[in-house]
């Protein structure tokens, strides 16, 4: 199984299709799933063209400043966001992730003190 369909596979058990602007979507996901990517048709791909790739949501520092991250999640970057983050809506691309891990230390550092 390729990145693409191991990521459509991800989303149809996460429900991501659940409220897709175009009913069909998740009949095509989970066709690409079972047959694979390349099989579909070029309108096919071009329904679950925007499912393949996400904005990076970015992340807060312990100030309250945004970092405004706009990294493109695709391929296995989208996929290893997916497994690293809860909520599909709010995945963050591996710098942002570090970044967060650090937040966290320094937070548990401070509050310790």
């Amino acid at each position: 199984m390729g990145i693409a369909e191991q990521i459509l596979d991800y989303q149809l058990k996460r429900g991501v299709f659940d409220n897709a602007a175009f009913a069909g979507a998740e009949g095509i996901a989970k066709r690409a799933v079972a047959e694979g990517f390349d099989t579909l048709s070029t309108k096919q791909k071009s329904v679950l063209e925007p499912y393949l790739s996400k904005t990076c949501s970015g992340v807060t520092d312990p100030g309250g400043h945004h970092n405004e991250c706009a990294a493109e999640l695709e391929g296995e970057a989208l996929l290893d966001a997916y497994h690293r983050c809860d909520d599909t809506e709010c995945l963050v691309c591996e710098s942002c992730n570090s970044d967060e891990g650090y937040y966290a230390h320094q937070w548990d550092r401070i509050s310790q003190e």
